[in-house]
């Protein structure tokens, strides 16, 4: 094709194309360092060595104020870190890579959103306030609980406040923008995809309270109540963290 001097014509710009992986960094760290703690423990340390480390990282929740046996065997400042470290540990490959395809999903809009500095603040205060639930609960219970779904399910809880149903949704693109307006409880509340999405996790983990990934006590059950934790702190408390939101998007397209 040439132009009308015979001069061949301008070709118009390709699109850009869609990054093939688009995870903000601080998603990737956390991804690493809880697959580095399993690895170390599974190829790495001796079977005393794990068992030490189990004990010190995992939460007991039984362990505040008993003089059980096994409670004497931590350091003395477990019951200080435990709330948060135990999110590091998982029970095998299975249990983490479920979790690391939810921390992915969820933290992505949330880390975009908020930032790194603010989304681990958001990501340990969202591990403690599962543990807190869960030693409300079962605060008699001397049994180890680990896993990051309680992190996971904080991630959730804030996603629902912008990055679902009608309100996070770019017309015609269907794309989930960081950027838009943090919704009231109330007003998230009346989109009924977001709704569904609230009402469904809670019903889920009552009623499969002893399924497959997630929160992982000793016996392998899921322990909901941390789930529960999690997500309502999350639902309830993302607008603390969200002083400045972040302009972003999750998706393919240009930003």
């Amino acid at each position: 094709m040439t132009l009308p001097d015979g001069g061949p014509a301008a070709r118009p710009p390709r699109p850009a194309r869609p990054p093939a992986f688009n995870v903000p960094s601080v998603i990737l760290w956390l991804t690493a360092a809880f697959v580095a703690v399993h690895a170390v423990r599974l190829y790495l340390l001796s079977p005393f060595n794990d068992a030490w480390l189990l004990l010190n990282m995992a939460f007991l929740p039984g362990c505040y104020g008993s003089a059980d046996e096994i409670c004497q065997l931590r350091a003395s400042g477990a019951g200080l870190w435990s709330p948060l470290t135990y999110a590091f540990v998982h029970a095998d490959w299975m249990h983490l890579g479920f979790n690391t395809i939810w921390l992915v999903a969820f933290g992505s809009p949330v880390a975009v959103r908020l930032g790194p500095w603010r989304t681990l603040a958001f990501c340990a205060a969202g591990a403690m306030a599962g543990a807190a639930l869960f030693e409300l609960v079962n605060p008699d219970l001397v049994a180890p609980v680990i896993g990051a779904s309680g992190t996971v399910s904080a991630l959730m809880g804030g996603a629902s406040r912008f990055a679902i149903g009608s309100p996070a949704r770019r017309p015609g693109g269907g794309m989930i923008d960081a950027r838009r307006r943090l919704l009231g409880i109330t007003e998230v509340l009346r989109d009924r995809t977001v709704l569904f999405f609230v009402l469904m996790f809670f019903v889920t983990n009552l009623v499969l309270g002893a399924g497959v990934g997630g929160f992982l006590g000793a016996d392998g059950q899921v322990a909901w109540e941390a789930h529960l934790g999690g997500f309502a702190f999350g639902f309830l408390f993302f607008g603390f963290f969200d002083r400045s939101p972040r302009a972003g998007r999750i998706g393919p397209g240009p930003a």
